[in-house]
């Protein structure tokens, strides 16, 4: 798809790295915990977490991503099972008894349908062992929506001559949100679409417990600031049994 194809080849400056995301989803894990990073790009969080003694895999539904991903392991010299996969396919690429299943950079809502993403819940929690959890990182649907967000803020690289634009609109009749990038670079412009399901708290939280989860915590930002319809991104882990 060309959306993909696009951001791929600026996908590391685009999202680089980030302390505060990474100390976030390595929080509360023991060395030897078995991590699944769900489409994880160009694998920059499932590198470090195995740097760091933990038995993770990362697994992206681009071919590309996944050969950068496995590029930059071999550079960093670690070890990673990285798989070509939908995240629909997680409970085919791997065996279970998860202690964390991850999927961050507003992946999840290229699912679909709302049943799409009660399937992949439902999976997630059977691969995640009993004391496992399930992290997610949206986009704030619900202020999206309720203010009729239609742009982003623009991502600048002023080192790589990198501009990144993102623009969004909300189709009521279908309730998706068609998100539009232009990518401006020295060499050249590139644009491109690809269609989101705008998933709300209400809805995450409904298909979650659906699922079978019973404990669900929402927060605003990864230094775990509280949930309020003003964030800017929506980031919850849910528990499969209460703590």
């Amino acid at each position: 798809m060309k959306f993909y194809e696009i951001l791929e080849k600026h996908y590391d400056e685009v999202f680089p790295f980030q302390k505060d995301t990474y100390n976030f989803i390595k929080e509360g894990l023991a060395f030897g915990d078995k991590v699944l990073d769900v489409a994880c790009g160009t694998g920059s969080y499932t590198i470090e977490l195995k740097k760091d003694g933990y038995n993770a895999c990362g697994l992206d539904l681009s071919e590309s991503m996944i050969y950068r991903a496995e590029e930059k392991a071999q550079r960093e010299g670690v070890q990673v099972d990285f798989v070509v996969s939908s995240m629909l396919d997680i409970d085919l690429v791997h065996e279970g008894n998860l202690r964390r299943l991850f999927i961050i950079g507003n992946s999840l809502v290229h699912l679909k349908s709302l049943q799409e993403v009660k399937d992949f819940f439902t999976s997630a929690y059977d691969l995640l062992s009993p004391e496992g959890d399930l992290m997610i990182q949206i986009l704030n649907y619900d202020r999206i929506l309720k203010e009729d967000i239609q742009r982003l803020p623009t991502i600048e690289v002023p080192e790589k001559g990198l501009v990144f634009q993102r623009l969004y609109r909300h189709d009521l009749e279908s309730n998706t949100i068609e998100f539009s990038s232009k990518i401006q670079t020295a060499e050249i412009l590139e644009e491109a679409s690809v269609f989101l399901l705008p998933l709300k708290k209400e809805d995450l939280q409904d298909a979650l417990m659906h699922a079978g989860f019973q404990e669900i915590h929402f927060y605003g930002s990864f230094t775990k600031e509280p949930y309020t319809e003003e964030a800017i991104p929506l980031i919850l882990v849910a528990k499969k049994k209460i703590t």
